[in-house]
């Protein structure tokens, strides 16, 4: 048996309560119809389902329990889904989302403030005695306190992803969800998803780091001559590290909802982009697209702020202006994160849904599992 046929029922999504669990062949995930009750028909659990055909030439009636229809998705499908999951479910995605935003910028104000302090106070005065120990080290502080900002914004957005992925989970059949049933789903997995965003990182930037690396070498080895070979170099190293990062873009998804081992989940992310690389490129860009530019306005007032007004509202000195920037862009930050970051985790657990749909046939398990009654 292939490794797709080995996942075309996989655990996570055999029964609509928790996806969890083998599917047996006579449940509803593998097509059976669901028990009967006296009158011989299916009982609903989600209302009675509506009917696949209708009159001759007419349009088959979709079957839509939750955010999105039960078909392989278009472009449009998927990011309006990834909106109605936040409108349907405000609690526990924007609650979760809120919970990780705020804790992240209370760490991002303390590591920018304290990291990029020595840069903000530093005197320019003392490069005319020649020394320049000061702002070396000034600008080193500030490079890794940077650093240690987005790897934290990293593995806050891979945590976010796992706990919208439970919603959307839910989201799918329109089944109802608590906050407090999403955290119970997502906490088992939180040092997995940890550890899925660690490695991922490591391998993407340490395929990038290591061209760039060589690449240096070569120009430093051959100067001019071989700096025409450290070019295609570092431009592959980047398309090779772009390659990786989409490859592995579902992992968390498959790791929520298969209820996997780290090492499973790259592996199936990997089964299930491949032959669709293109398409969750695309997609994957325009979200970034969209929550960049919706970030942007989030963040407009907060960097007018941080930068002060002719009226004298923010004290002028230099280091108090700078390090209150930081501050004003860190909490407009973190604001522009509780709105963007449940979107573009809907989108991406949306795509898991899609890629299963269209690779596994996961929309007849679904479709089954929608009509079964719930527990």
């Amino acid at each position: 048996m292939s490794e797709r046929d080995s996942w075309t029922t996989p655990d996570g999504w055999s029964t609509p309560a928790g996806w969890g669990g083998p599917a047996e062949p006579s449940s509803p995930a593998l097509g059976a119809p669901a028990d009967l009750d006296g009158s011989g028909q299916p009982a609903p659990a989600f209302g009675p389902p509506p009917p696949t055909h209708g009159p001759w030439g007419a349009r088959p009636v979709e079957l839509k329990p939750g955010v999105v229809p039960l078909r392989p998705l278009g472009l449009g499908e998927v990011l309006d889904g990834a909106v109605g999951v936040i409108r349907r479910y405000p609690r526990p995605a924007l609650g979760l989302s809120a919970v990780v935003a705020v804790v992240t910028t209370l760490l991002n104000v303390l590591l920018l403030v304290t990291a990029f302090q020595p840069l903000l106070a530093f005197d320019p005065s003392s490069f005319d005695d020649g020394d320049t120990a000061a702002l070396e080290g000034a600008l080193g502080g500030a490079f890794a306190g940077g650093a240690l900002s987005i790897v934290l914004t990293l593995l806050a957005g891979a945590v976010l992803t796992g706990a919208i992925t439970a919603v959307v989970g839910k989201a799918v059949l329109g089944a109802p969800l608590s906050f407090g049933e999403v955290w119970s789903q997502v906490r088992p997995f939180l040092l997995k998803l940890v550890g899925v965003a660690v490695l991922v990182l490591v391998l993407v930037y340490g395929v990038f780091l290591l061209g760039v690396a060589v690449a240096v070498g070569l120009f430093a080895l051959g100067g001019a001559i071989l700096g025409f070979v450290a070019i295609p170099v570092v431009l592959v190293s980047a398309a090779l590290a772009v390659y990786l990062y989409i490859r592995f873009a579902l992992a968390p998804c498959v790791l929520v909802l298969e209820r996997t081992s780290i090492r499973t989940s790259l592996r199936r992310s990997g089964v299930l982009v491949k032959g669709d690389w293109w398409r969750v490129l695309g997609i994957l860009l325009l979200t970034f697209v969209i929550g960049t530019f919706v970030s942007q306005i989030v963040q407009l007032p907060f960097a007018v702020l941080g930068a002060g007004s002719p009226g004298g509202l923010i004290d002028p000195d230099a280091g108090a202006l700078g390090t209150r920037e930081l501050v004003a862009s860190a909490i407009g930050g973190g604001l522009a994160s509780t709105i963007i970051a449940p979107f573009t985790a809907g989108v991406r657990a949306l795509l898991y849904v899609d890629r299963r749909m269209r690779a596994e046939g996961l929309d007849v398990a679904l479709a089954a599992a929608a009509a079964t009654p719930r527990p």
